[in-house]
This record gives C-alpha cells, structure tokens and sequence, in this order.
C-alpha cells in the first residue's frame, strides 16, 4: 500500500463551507476574513473548523460553539447557552461580553479568553493536552471601556499529584502557579 503524500507536504486545502443543518451552522476553510453568524438564532449551534486568521462574530445568544483546528482567530459573543469547545486550535482569543458557562480545551494552545467579573465568579474550564491558557478577567462592570480593569490569570498547566493516607490520588497545581 503507498501513500500519495509525501512527508512534510502540506495538507490539501479545506473547500470552503457555510451552512445549516438541523440548527448547527457548519463553518470551513475560511482564511482572512469575518465570518458573521449574528443571524443565528438562540436554538442554533455552530462548529466551525480548520479556519485560518478569522475573527467569528455570535448572536448575541447561542446553544453553543465548536472550533476544530482554528488558528489566529477570535470569537466575539456575549452569552452561550452550553458552552465553548476547543479542540486542536492555535493562538485563539475568545471575548465573552456576558455569559459563558463553560470552556472545554482540550489539544490546544495560546487560548486568552476575556470575560466579565461576574462570569469570572461561575465558568468551569476543563482542559486536556492543552497549553499558553490564560483568563483575562475585567474588573470594570460600568460599560465604559475607558474605565477597564483588566486582570490576568493563569490556568495550569503543570500539576503535582501525590498518594495520600487512604490511597487516594492528591492532585493540585504545580507552585509554579
């Protein structure tokens, strides 16, 4: 059995795509551009992949949002229903003016996401092979962007785990974090 791809040759080019089914919007091979799906509605979801440079605007509420193998891009959105999945994407930034219950990352890295103080206090990350995570949290709650008060965390990546005197598995950050 031979391959038609030589070692180092670039994948083929993803044929682009944009439409919906059955209330998922499915996105592909966009490159440099805004890719708007302000139109959606509060019942429809999106999965968007292998896109390149983008920027993704949201309705401004959404079930949920899928990116596969998205690079230099940015989501613009104020609330989810669900939550936000990330899956083998690079340098992605995710600017949540409102409600964002969830982030899953899972074989990423460099993902800044931005959010309120408020959805600081109850969103759960879950990450998996993942790396360059941070959470940038803006203290300004007023509207007036001149007043911003931004505030970096970082999510571990490093982490210590131990036996504990039960037996059980002690798991905690690296003291890096």
């Amino acid at each position: 059995m031979s391959c038609n791809v030589s070692c180092g040759a670039k994948a083929p080019k993803v044929e682009k795509l944009c439409e919906i089914r059955n209330d998922v919007w499915n996105v592909q091979g966009y490159e440099n551009e805004t890719i708007d799906l302000t139109k959606a509605t509060n019942t429809q979801s999106a999965i968007i992949c292998n896109c390149k440079n983008v920027k993704i605007l949201l309705p401004p509420k959404m079930v949920s949002l899928s990116l596969l193998e998205c690079h230099d891009s940015q989501v613009i959105m104020e609330a989810l229903i669900s939550g936000l999945e990330l899956t083998s994407c690079k340098k992605v930034k995710v600017h949540a003016s409102k409600n964002l219950p969830s982030a899953n990352i899972d074989k990423s890295q460099g993902i800044g996401f931005y959010i309120t103080r408020t959805n600081a206090e109850w969103i759960m990350f879950t990450t998996c092979k993942s790396g360059d995570l941070n959470v940038n949290i803006n203290k300004n709650e007023s509207g007036d962007v001149s007043q911003d008060d931004w505030t970096e965390v970082a999510i571990p990546e490093q982490f210590q785990h131990t036996i504990n005197e039960q037996g059980k598995l002690v798991t905690k950050p690296s003291s890096l974090y």
